[in-house]
């Protein structure tokens, strides 16, 4: 069993996905409880009467004790996992353990953003992108998570090639994006994907640099794309993140034109159209609202006031940008009309905080409090028409005709690029220089990249022992390890995390890990919140720990690695640490002039 329900701020159902099991058991308790008849079909009204006493309690322990609950754990294995985006309550139900279905929970809402931007479920979005978020989590559910290496790791495999070939590659990229800039597209990346790995990605000078989850979320978005029948040019609209670091960063407008090559090649052409400092400021506000929100319903006054200065700090940036914006474009009548709603509304809910903070009346409050959600309806329609406005990419014809020319230049090199894609990392290779080793995974935090063999029917360590490595790995890092060796039976396991500058030097962190994982009560997961979990799809985890280990530096100029390895259980500690210092020597000779 295994379902997703998303529940809007009135406790009404705006998304449903249930499996077959998950969705006869609802039916069976409908049934039993009087709300269905038999053979009747399971509606949201259904739904909402059976889930919304568990939602109500929810909401209760978030607004009023700021201390909702994570997750019920019910008989039989049978789960529910609680999530929160914008004021919409995600329910994940499965019966699978807790930890599992608390991580499909975060990709689940990272999916969601990335299909709807700030504007979730909203009847403007139309009916595409809810199809788009459900083939995609379909795709993540059924086919990824649990068999595939990229999924686990949550970084996208690179393909090995020699120099010369690679710098056709990204020749033929470069060539792609300057003839997007002629086309009036300046802001634009264009990848190379063989048999969904990652043979190169270039962007132009303006486009916002990807995130490690932007290129997952392509790759995941085109394999639940590829139908059997599916066409083979194809034009989405989605929203993608940037980089943390960057001031623009969250919420990128942008247009995939996925094309489908020779060879299991696939052409990612990503088109940035939005204004980004006005998109910046629109979709920030959306969360600054949502805190003072769930401050009032907390009957927090003490944190009310700074809720909204900081609010209004906010929504002064973003009339002022989109005030400049207006100056900047023709026929622009539908934003400047909506604008002045938005400002008038923006005023008076201004004059009231003002009044209630003079003598902190409660009729004042709930006069507040009823003219919010007309105001956050105000910010949705004005990200909808100054943010999803792709009207600017007018040349989609010509994306297709871009797709063609990549794929003549590349077509002698087509068979090799997908045989090369079947065999791009053997551990056969390695073991004549490694003896004992029979499986390594090397991930490029950074740059949301890894190198590993691919995984066989006929493997040596079983896909179980390797998909539980992680597990325990993770749960280790989360206490404060960054260097963990163990042994089974069979099997003796290690795992390094390290911080390297800019120049390949190795970076000692100023913090101790394990005295702030306990200190903070994240290493028990008895903090006030629920521990984040190491990955890149639900949130840049690697880039927090970099923030948190140098404090002093730039993000951007720490680079994060990490290493697992499998050995044969007699191999000892000493040989493990022996092999993985010379296999991140070996696997940086073959990578080339190209630092991975």
């Amino acid at each position: 069993m295994n379902g997703l329900i998303v529940f809007n701020s009135a406790n009404d159902v705006v998304y449903q996905k249930l499996n077959e099991p998950l969705a006869q058991k609802i039916r069976s308790v409908a049934t039993t409880q009087g709300l269905l008849q038999s053979g009747g079909s399971l509606d949201s009204n259904i739904l909402l009467q059976i889930f919304s006493p568990i939602v109500g309690s929810q909401r209760i322990m978030q607004c009023q004790f700021d201390n909702a609950y994570s997750s019920l754990q019910c008989e039989q294995g049978f789960n529910l996992v609680f999530g929160e985006l914008l004021g919409f309550t995600f329910l994940k139900i499965g019966q699978i353990p807790v930890e599992l279905l608390g991580r499909q929970m975060g990709v689940a809402i990272t999916l969601t953003r990335y299909c709807y931007g700030a504007n979730l479920f909203a009847a403007q979005a139309g009916a595409m992108q809810q199809e788009l978020l459900t083939q995609c989590l379909d795709c993540y559910e059924t086919l990824l998570w649990e068999e595939d290496q990229t999924y686990l790791l949550e970084a996208m495999p690179r393909l090995l090639i020699n120099t010369e070939l690679k710098r056709t590659v990204h020749l033929t990229l470069d060539a792609t994006l300057e003839h997007l800039r002629q086309m009036g597209l300046p802001r634009a990346h264009a990848l190379l994907l063989v048999s969904n790995k990652l043979v190169a990605a270039n962007s132009t000078r303006q486009a916002l640099p990807l995130a490690a989850a932007d290129l997952l979320f392509l790759s995941l978005m085109s394999r639940a794309l590829q139908a059997p029948k599916s066409p083979s040019q194809r034009a989405v609209a989605v929203f993608l993140q940037g980089v943390s670091h960057d001031v623009n960063s969250g919420c990128v407008p942008s247009i995939v034109h996925i094309s489908r090559l020779h060879g299991n090649q696939v052409l990612l052409q990503v088109i940035e159209y939005a204004h980004m400092p006005l998109t910046s400021c629109i979709y920030d506000s959306f969360f600054v609202l949502q805190k003072i929100v769930a401050v009032q319903h907390q009957g927090d006054s003490d944190a009310l006031k700074p809720a909204f200065e900081n609010l209004e700090s906010f929504i002064v940036q973003a009339l002022t940008a989109l005030k400049r914006y207006l100056k900047q474009r023709s026929e622009t009548e539908d934003l400047e009309n909506c604008t002045k709603k938005f400002a008038a509304k923006w005023e008076n809910l201004r004059k009231m905080y003002t009044e209630y903070f003079k003598n902190f009346e409660r009729e004042l409050l709930v006069r507040i409090e009823s003219n919010l959600p007309s105001f956050g309806e105000e910010l949705k329609q004005i990200f909808t028409l100054a943010c999803c406005d792709s009207s600017s990419v007018h040349e989609l014809d010509q994306l297709s005709d871009t797709a063609a020319n990549v794929e003549a230049k590349l077509l002698e090199f087509a068979e090799f690029l997908a045989v090369k894609a079947t065999r791009n990392i053997s551990i056969d290779a390695y073991l004549e220089d490694f003896p004992g080793l029979v499986h390594f995974m090397y991930v490029n935090r950074s740059r949301g990249q890894m190198l590993a063999p691919d995984l066989r029917p006929n493997q040596l360590v079983p896909k179980t022992k390797l998909w539980s490595m992680v597990e325990i790995a993770r749960n280790y890092l989360k206490k404060g390890q960054t260097t963990v060796m163990w042994k089974d039976k069979a099997f003796h396991y290690s795992y390094f995390l390290w911080f390297e500058d800019m120049s390949g030097g190795v970076l000692s962190s100023v913090v101790d890990l394990q005295h702030h994982f306990l200190s903070t009560g994240a290493a028990s997961g008895n903090g006030s919140k629920s521990p984040t979990e190491p990955g890149a799809l639900t949130m840049d985890y690697y880039h927090d720990l970099a923030e948190l280990c140098f404090p002093k530096l730039s993000p951007a100029k720490v680079r994060v690695y990490e290493l697992y390895c499998i050995h044969l259980g007699l191999v000892t500690a000493t040989c493990a640490v022996e092999h993985a210092r010379r296999l991140v020597a070996t696997i940086s000779d073959v990578v080339g002039e190209e630092a991975f």
